[in-house]
């Protein structure tokens, strides 16, 4: 684990996805974990960043090209909500795997699909820690 990630911009989040990546390989839960650990100890600010970030990214991969592409490569086509999963999928994948496909969608033809090609889990890492960071001064109030 490289713990010189600290804080989570545009950068260290493509950082933090070669680490989970490189540590879990195609292991999409022990990825989830994986970022959920490092997460948990930068505090809340950064996982709300990494959330965002990733929903910015999810946005930008919204392309007509990448959707057929995800209909060809998921094994049981690629509805609505599936495509969200799959933009997930392709961020984990790492920087230079998602700007390629942005670029060119069939580059996709050179990745191994694996899960599906779907990772819902990827888009609400950063949500969930935030969330839970916040509620935590409310549970010790409570006690």
């Amino acid at each position: 684990m490289n713990d010189t990630i600290t804080e989570i911009n545009k950068d260290t989040f493509w950082g933090l996805i070669r680490e989970a990546k490189d540590a879990c390989g195609q292991d999409m839960s022990a990825m989830v974990e994986y970022l959920k650990g490092r997460l948990v100890s930068m505090g809340a600010e950064q996982a709300q960043n990494f959330h965002d970030i990733t929903q910015a990214y999810e946005d930008l991969a919204y392309k007509y090209g990448l959707w057929d592409a995800a209909e060809i490569i998921s094994e049981y086509g690629c509805s609505d909500d599936g495509f969200i999963d799959f933009r997930a999928w392709l961020i984990a994948q790492g920087k230079e795997v998602y700007l390629a496909a942005l670029a060119d969608p069939d580059s996709l033809a050179e990745v191994e699909p694996y899960g599906d090609c779907s990772f819902e889990q990827m888009s609400y890492v950063g949500e969930y820690l935030s969330l839970i960071h916040i509620s935590e001064p409310t549970r010790q109030e409570a006690i």
